[in-house]
């Protein structure tokens, strides 16, 4: 008997069904899986990730990480799911050129003494999600806060923020819809995020551009809940893609924000 034929056959067998029950949601999960997900989407170019260009910046990245190769086919479908999925009639991903996006913007937003009842109060006014949440605790605060915005990008004039989440939320397309990421969205408290982020962008562009008005110039904050994403799922009109999450602060909500931030409760 040829038992090193017979163990190498059984790892290959099983090396095979590995692949075969292999999806982006048995992908790993943690801060490790997410800050390489992340990694992949800041280093691809959207409009030339396909073939072997993609296969070859994947394998790459794999190779830099502690995932192996036999991920590379998962990982070539998640890609193809999230750049070619809608997420507005006429917008998808693989259509932006590195001149329309910034990756990984930085900002800074002072902030004046601020207490968290106060922000939460205007919070709950303003966002349905908000209201839902667990309130806001800190003490009073005061100083600079500093932050990242995975990626900004402009379509046909108007400006727009876009988090990317590795969050593992189920192994169905079902655990993804809508219903599904507001409940994360209110767990996490990434409604708070998408407020500072939109208040950030909303004071850079205040300061770029000339003629610059929230209405014209601000399309709205999306995050993409990536596992659940699916360029060929059927979406009813009105509705968000699965995986998709969409809101845009109202301009009065934005200005009381800001405020609050420069002037303080009581101001």
């Amino acid at each position: 008997i040829d038992w090193e034929a017979g163990l190498d056959q059984l790892a290959n067998e099983s090396q095979l069904e590995q692949q075969e029950h292999s999806t982006i949601f048995t992908f790993p999960r943690g801060a490790s899986a997410g800050t390489f997900l992340h990694t992949v989407f800041e280093e691809i170019d959207f409009p030339h990730a396909t073939g072997e260009v993609l296969a070859s910046q994947l394998s790459e990245l794999l190779d830099n990480s502690d995932y192996d190769q036999d991920w590379l086919e998962v990982l070539t479908h998640l890609v193809s799911n999230v750049l070619d999925t809608p997420l507005a009639p006429g917008l998808c991903l693989r259509q932006l050129s590195a001149r329309q996006k910034q990756v990984e913007m930085e900002f800074f937003l002072p902030i004046s003494p601020l207490d968290c009842d106060s922000l939460n109060q205007l919070l709950i006014r303003h966002d349905p999600l908000s209201k839902l949440a667990q309130p806001l605790s800190f003490g009073r605060v005061q100083g600079m806060l500093k932050g990242f915005i995975d990626l900004v990008f402009v379509h046909e004039g108007k400006y727009f923020i876009l988090d990317y989440k590795s969050n593992h939320l189920g192994d169905e397309p079902a655990d993804y819809q809508a219903q599904k990421l507001s409940d994360v969205m209110i767990d996490h408290r990434y409604d708070f995020q998408y407020q500072l982020y939109s208040l950030a962008l909303h004071r850079l562009l205040k300061t770029r551009l000339v003629d610059y008005d929230y209405d014209t110039h601000f399309g709205g904050v999306y995050y993409l809940f990536l596992r659940g994403m699916d360029k060929t799922a059927q979406v009813n009109e009105g509705e968000e893609p699965n995986g998709v999450f969409f809101n845009r602060p109202s301009l009065n909500f934005i200005e009381q924000l800001d405020q609050l931030f420069e002037h303080g409760a009581g101001k």
